[in-house]
């Protein structure tokens, strides 16, 4: 009797969705016992602690490759700087949209307990450190005085090669 041999392929999975508590959550859960994959994100980026802990995941998992497609914006932006694994460009990756990290202070009407001043400060040193990395990554001169200006930087597919990424 001939033997059945099966090939093994690797799960694909594609994100495309804000990133928060509730959708890291769920891309976790769901690669968790994966242990081949290619991930496609799309994502207009979101909370830096959920990010934060995305990447957490991905650098501690055995085989996963990631492939930024369609737009990267935001929080979804530090895949290309913190993220220990392959980070390639897909051809159909159109922009990428850096800009500084930022919290709303609220309290207007309440008492705050904690010192705005602060965190404000804790903020300002972690946008110079990401400023940092993107000048590292390719980003420009100009690029880093905008984006430290507080302004929303766009790299289309013509500012890719500059980039040190990998590319597919």
């Amino acid at each position: 009797m001939e033997e059945l041999q099966l090939e093994f392929v690797r799960y694909v999975h594609y994100f495309d969705d804000s990133i928060n508590t509730e959708s890291v959550q769920e891309l976790i859960g769901i690669l968790a016992s994966v242990p081949s994959v290619d991930l496609f994100i799309s994502t207009p980026g979101g909370e830096l602690p959920a990010m934060k802990v995305l990447l957490h995941f991905i650098n501690q998992h055995p085989d996963i490759t990631i492939y930024l497609t369609h737009y990267v914006a935001s929080a979804g932006t530090l895949l290309l700087t913190d993220c220990d694994k392959e980070v390639y460009l897909s051809e159909e990756l159109d922009l990428l949209l850096f800009h500084q990290i930022d919290r709303e202070f609220g309290g207007r009407f309440r008492k705050q307990l904690f010192n705005s001043e602060i965190l404000f400060e804790q903020i300002k040193n972690e946008n110079q450190k990401y400023a940092d990395k993107f000048k590292r990554l390719g980003l420009n001169s100009k690029e880093i005085k905008r984006f430290m200006e507080g302004e929303d930087i766009i790299l289309y597919k013509k500012d890719f090669d500059r980039l040190k990424v990998n590319k597919k």
